[in-house]
């Protein structure tokens, strides 16, 4: 059996070196599409930048699939690189193409059709998909006619989500025709969740602005800390009085003591102020300043005590940082009301357009989610449910400067 991670087992095949690609299966189709897990990194980079670049629903992108086909008994895919193609949005955050994105379309397509000296070519289409259900609209179905004929095409959607992984699912023809009915089998599209590891290097065309897109990519913080080098103490040197000691027994010897009794100074002459009564007045003294500085001690730590966040039922403790052009909101995950939690939801009100997200669990347990605001008044209201029908609920407002947000590119 093929090593790679397989939606479902099946006969071996063509196999490319283990851990590189995730196989995609459907049992019965005579279908098989390897994703390099590389390209799934650098995918899921653009699609989380376009669901954060528009508020509520998020801008959908897409482009062509660089790959190769084989034919035979049974098709096999490798989808190896991608090339996006831009949408001016004409008509909403919706992925469909004017007439000058469509002349941008038919450029990338003629440049990437199937040639001896190509190594890889354009396969199919994918775009991301922020719409309810995860089908191939009328639009995308005359695009892969006109513009995909080859029998092996092949089209991706990618459903963003802003607290968890996205899901995937392709598209192929079956008896000539490409489905219309919405997706009966998805897959997360997230290199964590489809058992690629977590790569040795951030993946290639990708900066490094923004960890958390980085991670709501791939599932992995692909930020390398330099390590801290331990710092050594500088070296003490040994007093003279020592140096003088040992030099002076070494050029001595054992049969000399005359010469380690020279090198010797004079012992110090007895003060007069040795006298025993002096340590009564002084010992009362450091007495007292023992008992003073005590006491200041215990003030002092007495009034930095913080409260104890894990015993207040009510406290979710949100805190909010502006990451980039992004807003980071944080609770803390270690506060008694998220210990028995088990859904929430998440309202935003970015100016006069408001948003509702479900968390589950294992959203919660993230403690956190990056939100991309659109206008600089912003306010979070966080609802948890410890049981069924209780809830602790905490709110968080923020206006942001004008100077102090960076500019977003239009969309």
């Amino acid at each position: 059996m093929d090593q790679q991670h397989q939606t479902t087992a099946s006969a071996p095949e063509p196999e490319k070196p283990a851990g590189t690609a995730y196989l995609y299966e459907i049992p019965g189709k005579p279908m098989s599409i390897y994703v390099d897990f590389d390209l799934i990194d650098r995918l899921g980079f653009e699609i989380m930048r376009g669901f954060g670049a528009v508020p509520r629903r998020g801008a959908e992108v897409g482009g062509i699939l660089l790959g190769s086909a084989e034919t035979g008994e049974r098709t096999v895919l490798r989808i190896e690189d991608f090339v996006p193609v831009d949408c001016e949005h004409m008509r909403g955050p919706s992925y469909i193409l004017s007439e000058t994105d469509l002349h941008n379309l038919d450029e990338a397509i003629a440049k990437w059709t199937p040639a001896p000296d190509k190594r890889i070519h354009v396969v199919g289409f994918y775009r991301s998909n922020t719409r309810d259900v995860m089908q191939l609209a009328p639009e995308d179905l005359t695009l892969l006619e006109k513009r995909f004929p080859m029998q092996t095409a092949i089209c991706l959607l990618v459903k963003p989500y802003a607290t968890r992984a996205s899901e995937a699912t392709f598209f192929y023809r079956e008896n000539g025709e490409f489905p219309s009915d919405p997706a009966q089998q998805t897959f997360p599209f997230r290199r964590k969740e489809l058992g690629g590891g977590k790569p040795a290097r951030r993946p290639r065309g990708v900066e490094v602005a923004d960890p958390e897109l980085e991670t709501a990519a791939t599932g992995y913080n692909l930020t390398v800390e330099e390590p801290q080098l331990p710092q050594h103490p500088e070296p003490v040197e040994l007093p003279a009085l020592a140096a003088l000691s040992l030099n002076g027994l070494a050029a001595a010897g054992p049969r000399n003591q005359s010469a380690i009794d020279q090198a010797l100074p004079d012992p110090l002459p007895r003060s007069k102020y040795r006298s025993g009564w002096i340590w009564i007045p002084l010992s009362f003294i450091f007495l007292l300043l023992g008992v003073v500085l005590g006491f200041q001690i215990a003030l002092s730590y007495k009034s930095q005590k913080a409260p104890d966040a894990a015993t207040d039922p009510y406290l979710l403790d949100l805190t909010l940082v502006q990451f980039g052009e992004n807003l980071h909101l944080k609770w803390n995950t270690d506060t008694l009301a998220f210990r028995n939690a088990k859904r929430g939801i998440l309202h935003i009100q970015d100016g006069d357009n408001s948003k509702t997200v479900e968390l589950k669990q294992e959203d919660l347990s993230r403690g956190g989610v990056l939100y991309r605001n659109a206008t600089n008044n912003v306010k979070f209201r966080l609802e948890i449910f410890p049981r069924d029908r209780n809830s602790v609920a905490e709110s968080l407002e923020t206006r942001i400067l004008e100077e102090a947000k960076p500019s977003q590119a239009a969309k």
